[in-house]
């Protein structure tokens, strides 16, 4: 975890007990008196967190808060004002500051504050990280159901985070030493996903040469999650229901049930009214899985989480790939929350994952995220708006998937019925 904490005043007397504060707690106090010696630092070192003195001209009060969480959307921003200003404090906070104070507060009080917010921002890996207020009132009141066995049903587009979200369930569980086992209903055919659901014993059926544990026993004492559950079959559905109802599984050839202790999370991208009108997925199997309803929005309902996940994958793909890449290029981010997303997080990743290799110096282009094919005559030419980019690049991935919607939705990192919704709006627009 980062040391040092910046401090932004022209003048030093002001932070100066804080900035003693700071060093008896172990921490390093870096000083700035101008914005652009402040940008210089963050762009320099691991810091942990930035104190603003509000009361200098040449900060432009909020100003200096939007460009310094557009150059470190993932570190946090205190803020200090000589008066209380409500609506200031609202508007502060609104943009991304972590917290807003008085100038006069005591420093033993703010430099507590800077500890705990500093560790607040601390980014675990693989964790669910969210600027959306939306959202992270959402995870404070997972972190109590997850103490339950409650079932829970995620729903929410594809890509936008569920199974991270499931991990988050458990993780805060008191389950969390148990095992999490996730499966995926859709990527096996009926009678593979049922021997490893429930599993089986020897000479259950040809080629049963051993017995085999099912995932929901590999899963006892821990948590299992049913990913895409809506594409599970109607007579494996039934048996579902069975376990839900009297905790324990049969295995395929078992001559007596087993006794199970297992936390059930599912998800799904699909309306599940919709599948129950039509007879295909079980109305009381999803009054038994949705105890817990949880609905995570799409990316493009959360422009703010665009930044934070942008900047975190940039610097997850800099370090893992070895790329001095530092972070996303003047006016960049602003173009990225104007874009629709229709893969959501996965789709943001990939596209980071892809610019940080392609950048050609410390700072992420427009054209590096979304680039012309390498060698093509147009690369260079000026940038198109952004939703005709993502027309262009589903229309290219149909092609290449010589029409075939579901790889053409694979390549893209969508689902299907994303991109036939997508579709259907380019027909009615008559762009295709």
């Amino acid at each position: 975890m980062p040391e040092a904490v910046l401090l932004l005043d022209k003048k030093e007397e002001d932070l100066r007990p804080l900035s003693e504060r700071l060093m008896e707690r172990g921490l390093i106090p870096y000083w700035a008196y101008t914005p652009d010696e402040a940008f210089y630092i963050l762009e320099e070192k691991d810091i942990a967190a930035v104190v603003i003195n509000l009361e200098n001209e040449d900060f432009g009060r909020l100003k200096i808060l939007k460009e310094l969480t557009s150059l470190a959307p993932l570190v946090p921003v205190i803020l200090l004002a000589s008066e209380a200003n409500l609506e200031e404090a609202v508007q502060a906070i609104k943009q991304g500051a972590a917290d807003y104070r008085l100038l006069s507060t005591d420093p033993d009080l703010l430099t507590e504050i800077v500890l705990k917010i500093r560790r607040a921002y601390e980014i675990p890996e693989g964790s669910f990280i969210t600027a959306n207020q939306r959202l992270k009132l959402l995870l404070a009141r997972l972190k109590e159901v997850a103490k339950s066995k409650a079932t829970v049903l995620i729903t929410g587009e594809s890509g936008t985070g569920k199974e991270v979200l499931a991990r988050f369930i458990h993780e805060n569980s008191d389950r969390a030493r148990g095992p999490f086992i996730a499966i995926n209903c859709a990527a096996l055919p009926e009678h593979l996903l049922e021997s490893e659901l429930f599993g089986y014993e020897k000479g259950a059926f040809s080629g049963a040469f051993t017995r085999k544990l099912g995932k929901f026993e590999l899963a006892n004492g821990g948590t299992i999650l049913l990913d895409e559950v809506t594409e599970m079959p109607l007579a494996l559905q039934a048996k579902l229901l069975r376990v839900l109802q009297e905790g324990e599984v049969d295995r395929l050839g078992g001559a007596y049930p087993v006794k199970i202790d297992v936390r059930v999370i599912a998800t799904t991208n699909r309306d599940v009214q919709a599948l129950i009108n039509q007879g295909r997925f079980r109305e009381d199997l999803y009054f038994r899985l949705n105890v817990i309803p949880v609905e995570i929005p799409p990316l493009r309902e959360r422009p703010e989480d665009v930044r934070l996940l942008a900047q975190k994958f940039c610097e997850e793909f800099a370090k893992k790939y070895n790329r001095p890449v530092k972070g996303f290029a003047e006016g960049v981010i602003e173009k990225l929350g104007q874009y629709s997303w229709p893969g959501n997080v996965r789709e943001l990743r990939n596209l980071v994952e892809r610019a940080v290799l392609l950048a050609q110096g410390p700072w992420i282009t427009i054209q590096d995220v979304f680039p012309q094919p390498l060698g093509s005559k147009k690369e260079g030419l000026p940038l198109k708006p952004l939703r005709e980019v993502e027309r262009e690049m589903i229309m290219k991935a149909l092609r290449a998937a010589n029409g075939n919607r579901t790889r053409a939705a694979e390549m893209l990192g969508i689902s299907v019925r994303t991109l036939r919704n997508k579709l259907q709006i380019y027909r009615e627009a008559g762009l295709i």
